[in-house]
């Protein structure tokens, strides 16, 4: 387990958002449609969903996003996690107004959870029905999971460390954290950090339903359920959530727009199973990221949750929630947008952080969408929150991943901390 603080702190502020995303490509598009309740669930068209017991997904579709100029056509040719990341990662740099360049201690965090599986499942088909030599020569490297921090470099034209995180669908909140550290410590000024994943294709529709992980629900307006005693599965999503973190103080010498502060991040393994996590790999995440902001859990005004509408992992997570936060009478908001833009795994936890950054900005709190039955034994948690709640001042975002790879960050907003 990690999350102890550092004695040197340098304070980490977000200064450019970039996303791609099934309700919109714009912060405060995203913040407005998850706010009134819309979700970008509806009829799965990737591919012919005759076979699965899942009939609907939260798709990103073509024309939310494109791809031009220099590596362009490396980029389309490269799987569809790397054009979400990489038209993020250019709208984050954009929305800094920040000059990209090696004259600035930068680097790149990405979280990758299944890379290109699109890629290399139209590989193998290729092979099998054509012969191994028509295969693309390109395959590898339109699915290593790096590509997508490497295709960004290469279009920004610098030659700053990266590093790909695969912690599944921690992945993403990892890939902040790590950046958020590294610019917390003083050895970078500036990051690009985030997640992206695309894993919209019928081999991973086909584990996910063996694995008793899918939703059978076939109304797009009625799931999936996170939280619900209803609950039966999640419902797939895609997408990609990139930021621009900065040190403080370089952000305030270019008068630059400061969206909000991570203020901890903390992240644990699970020491007892490789699938969901139990009520203390919840709380183990929690408490270090908590720990590592310095914040009390009775400061914290609102919890974006890993749920996902799979009943018993969104039951150890609420059980997590009533421990930690509700033996001191105050009642946080307890959230999940799942069943707005359906699980994208890698891009779950910074999809989660952008909008936990509209509720510190005043943006009023969505709802959690299909919530309507809750088990007895959690009734007292606020998961029906009003949608003016109030002032928010720090809000922790769960991710938790297979594998038993957990995580947690803080966003706070800019008023909150001294």
């Amino acid at each position: 387990m990690s999350g102890s603080p550092a004695q040197t702190r340098h304070r980490v502020v977000l200064t450019g958002i970039g996303l791609v995303s099934g309700l919109g490509d714009r912060a405060e598009e995203f913040w407005r449609r998850l706010s009134v309740g819309e979700t970008a669930v509806g009829e799965l068209t990737r591919f012919d969903p005759a076979r699965s017991v899942c009939r609907v997904a939260a798709e990103v579709h073509d024309s939310d996003f494109e791809v031009r100029g220099e590596y362009a056509h490396e980029v389309k040719r490269a799987g569809r996690f790397v054009q979400y990341a990489v038209a993020a990662g250019e709208r984050a740099t954009a929305d800094s107004g920040l000059e990209i360049s090696d004259d600035v201690e930068g680097g790149l965090f990405l979280g990758v959870s299944l890379g290109g599986l699109d890629k290399m499942e139209e590989g193998v088909l290729r092979q099998e029905s054509r012969g191994p030599r028509k295969v693309s020569p390109y395959l590898i490297t339109s699915m290593l999971p790096n590509m997508a921090a490497s295709l960004m470099s290469l279009r920004l034209g610098v030659s700053w460390s990266q590093m790909t995180i695969a912690g599944a669908c921690a992945s993403g909140a990892q890939a902040l954290g790590e950046a958020f550290r590294a610019i917390r410590s003083g050895r970078l000024h500036v990051a690009l950090a985030g997640g992206c994943d695309a894993v919209l294709t019928p081999i991973a529709f086909s584990s996910f339903h063996a694995m008793r992980m899918l939703s059978r629900g076939e109304d797009p307006d009625c799931s999936p359920r996170p939280f619900d005693v209803r609950g039966d599965g999640m419902v797939v999503g895609e997408g990609a959530a990139v930021f621009v973190l900065e040190e403080r103080d370089h952000a305030l010498a270019r008068s630059a727009k400061i969206y909000a502060e991570i203020t901890g991040y903390g992240t644990s393994s699970s020491s007892d199973s490789m699938s969901l996590p139990n009520v203390e790999d919840c709380l183990r995440a929690m408490r270090a990221a908590l720990r590592d902001g310095a914040i009390d859990p009775h400061d914290v005004d609102c919890i974006f949750a890993q749920a996902a509408g799979v009943r018993l992992g969104d039951q150890s997570e609420l059980a997590a929630l009533k421990s930690l936060f509700c033996s001191n009478g105050r009642r946080p908001a307890m959230l999940s947008i799942k069943g707005h833009i359906g699980h994208t795994f890698a891009a779950s936890g910074p999809l989660s952080v952008l909008a936990a950054t509209g509720a510190v900005n005043g943006r009023p709190l969505p709802p959690t969408r299909n919530l309507e039955q809750v088990d007895p034994e959690f009734e007292s948690l606020n998961l029906f929150p009003g949608r003016d709640a109030g002032s928010v001042r720090h809000c922790l975002v769960n991710s938790f991943g297979l594998g038993g790879v957990n995580a947690g960050l803080v966003v706070s907003s800019v008023s909150a901390v001294p």
